[in-house]
């Protein structure tokens, strides 16, 4: 972090060393253009709009904001305000900037900032944001990066251990971190084709062989072709997953499990009625495709 406050005051006395202008823009309609230091007014904008969020203040910040802002933004940060006790944001290190040639500028904040929750819930980051000041000089609108400390309650991109049943196993207390592969459209469409009994959208989502570990501790392998068989046994079919949480090992293969709290009424043509809540570890391969299921069950909960 400290770093990060040198690299800006380092940044800010290279820009007065060379003439004021430096740097480069590389997209956009100010492709090739040079930056130019911006004004300490704008600076004390932003230093204005902190103090009125420290003060969990929507009106009072908001009221440094353009018109177009408030209206895109105004609503919605709001209701963010409104879910705070409070909130501690401190500046590390602030440099404004402009285009050369632009009548906007660009307030560079590097801070840290804590907030406590109306539910509870606590939360430190580690923020850089762009905020661009129009030539009224009101805030247009803002870009922030989030830098999250080990020590947040919640809101990390990995936690949880891994503790393996095989001695030494190279995944043995492996952190966990949420897998996005398209696995929760997977388990919904896998719902809607187990309860329609459609056999074709079903196939679609499984592997070509799937290991079935049941509830009751049967071991089974479910393929294409059984698959007719499978569902020719039911009158009717109600699967309704009530939680899918996908996840994965950190820093390994895309290969993911994905755990299915739910309820199912299976009611067969011979009359007898299966219904349980269950839970259900699904594993997908690295081809994105069902291969694993191991279930747990128990009795539906009574109301």
């Amino acid at each position: 972090m400290k770093k990060l406050v040198l690299l800006s005051a380092f940044v800010a006395s290279a820009f007065m060393v060379n003439a004021q202008k430096a740097g480069n823009v590389f997209v956009g309609d100010n492709q090739g253009k040079p930056f130019q230091l911006g004004s300490d007014k704008n600076m004390k904008t932003i230093l204005e709009a902190i103090k009125a969020y420290n003060a969990v203040n929507h009106d009072a910040e908001i009221a440094l904001w353009s018109e177009e802002l408030i209206k895109k933004s105004g609503e919605g940060h709001k209701k963010s305000m409104e879910t705070l006790t409070s909130v501690t944001n401190k500046p590390m290190a602030i440099l404004p900037v402009k285009v050369q040639g632009s009548s906007d500028e660009i307030v560079l904040v590097q801070s840290t900032e804590e907030r406590s929750f109306k539910n509870g819930s606590k939360q430190n980051l580690n923020l850089f944001e762009l905020f661009y000041i129009d030539k009224a000089g009101k805030i247009s609108n803002m870009q922030q990066y989030v830098n999250i400390p080990a020590t947040n309650e919640f809101g990390k991109t990995s936690g949880g251990k891994y503790i393996s049943s095989k001695p030494g196993s190279e995944a043995n207390g492996s952190s966990l971190q949420f897998s996005n592969r398209g696995e929760v459209a997977a388990i919904e469409n896998l719902a809607k084709a187990w309860n329609a009994m459609d056999v074709k959208a079903f196939a679609d989502i499984i592997a070509d062989e799937v290991s079935i570990e049941a509830y009751d501790g049967t071991k089974s392998k479910l393929t294409n072709a059984m698959l007719p068989a499978e569902f020719a046994q039911y009158k009717s079919l109600d699967w309704k997953p009530g939680l899918i949480l996908p996840f994965k090992l950190t820093n390994t293969d895309p290969a993911s499990g994905i755990l299915v709290y739910s309820s199912e009424k299976r009611v067969l043509k011979d009359g007898t009625v299966w219904d349980k809540d269950l839970v259900e570890l699904f594993g997908f391969n690295l081809a994105g495709k069902i291969n694993s299921i191991t279930q747990f069950a128990r009795e539906k909960t009574k109301k």
